[in-house]
């Protein structure tokens, strides 16, 4: 999260101060999210990880600024604009899933709810917008390729959410589909247009980071179309450990890393 609201490519001058108000309040904020866990779940995890929902606020904040300030709905808005947008449902989720209201879901349901609002929302769509914003000088049908991907990102995770939470089999297919779609894509701009253009270690990592999430997308797809298909998938632990650590470790944190060494 420090490494994505620094990235962050705001361009108008109140949403960049509304940002540093989140990236000051950060640490404290991830303090209590980490507390959380170490209590059991009830009122008062619930009230630690309220902490972190108060900086995603303030850091959602700096994203409706951004568009309210550009009065633009231009994808190199609106990216950066929805990944943080997004982190105040993350951070919800967070919030009910440490204080035990799972709204008639399972406490996996709504644990993995948080994390992939935190990662498909937020680090998905933030390295998107990273990758619309380094190809600023490129063709404009790579810079469409570009925009249209991120977009697939920004609407393919709430609709995968939406799928899951109603058990409607048509967006239980198409969203990851979609969010797939969109991530492999933005994936393949960053290996094969943007990152040649790096210095070495940001080269290495970015491009890393663009393979890292290859095998963990499709296990992902396959994983949803299981739930309405009879094919074979993987078990939910195992999803968890292939698809959930490829993700967080490689794709998200190897990339945010590339980026900012870049």
């Amino acid at each position: 999260m420090p490494l994505g609201f620094r990235l962050a490519p705001l361009t108008r001058p109140h949403a960049i101060i509304v940002l540093r108000i989140a990236r000051f309040a950060q640490p404290v904020g991830a303090l209590g999210a980490i507390a959380s866990f170490l209590v059991p779940i009830g009122s008062t995890a619930g009230l630690l990880a309220a902490s972190w929902l108060v900086v995603c606020v303030i850091a959602s904040l700096a994203g409706m600024v951004e568009i309210v300030e550009t009065c633009s709905l231009h994808p190199t808005h609106l990216l950066p604009a929805a990944a943080l947008g997004v982190l105040s449902v993350a951070a919800a989720w967070l919030v009910s899933a440490r204080s035990g209201n799972d709204f008639g879901y399972s406490p996996t349901i709504t644990e993995l709810t948080a994390v992939h609002f935190h990662y498909a929302g937020f680090a998905a769509v933030m390295m998107s917008a990273l990758v619309l914003e380094a190809l600023a000088a490129a063709s404009l049908r790579t810079r469409r390729v570009a925009a249209g991907a991120g977009l697939l990102v920004v609407f393919g995770t709430p609709i995968t959410a939406t799928g899951v939470a109603t058990g409607t089999a048509v967006l239980t297919v198409i969203g990851p589909v979609l969010l797939a779609t969109g991530i492999l894509t933005m994936s393949a701009l960053t290996a094969f247009v943007v990152a040649p253009r790096m210095r070495a270690r940001a080269r290495l990592l970015l491009t890393l980071s663009a393979a890292g999430v290859v095998i963990p997308l499709f296990l992902g797809v396959d994983y949803a179309a299981a739930r309405v298909l009879p094919i074979p998938a993987l078990d939910l632990q195992t999803m968890a450990l292939v698809h959930g650590d490829l993700n967080a470790l490689v794709f998200a944190l190897l990339g945010f890393v590339g980026w900012l060494l870049a």
